[in-house]
C-alpha cells in the first residue's frame, strides 16, 4: 500500500493545502485563488468572499 504525503501550505482564501502560490505579508495564497481574484468581477458570487478573506492579511511591522 502506497502512502501519499502532502506538502504545501494552507491558502488563506480557500483554506485548502496547495503546493504553488504566492506569499503576501507572510500569508499564502494559492495559484488558483490568485487567478480567481485577478479575474473576479464585483458582481461575482465569490467576490465578497475574496474580500473577506483578504481582510485577514495582517500588516506586520508596517512602520519599519
Amino acid at each position: 500500500m502506497k502512502t501519499t504525503r502532502k506538502y504545501g501550505e494552507v491558502c488563506m482564501v480557500c483554506e485548502e493545502e496547495k503546493d504553488q502560490g504566492l506569499h503576501i505579508l507572510h500569508q499564502f495564497i494559492c495559484q488558483e485563488c490568485e487567478q480567481k481574484i485577478l479575474t473576479a468581477k464585483t458582481n461575482d458570487d465569490y467576490y465578497k468572499h475574496y474580500l473577506s478573506q483578504l481582510r485577514k492579511l495582517k500588516l506586520v511591522n508596517a512602520s519599519s
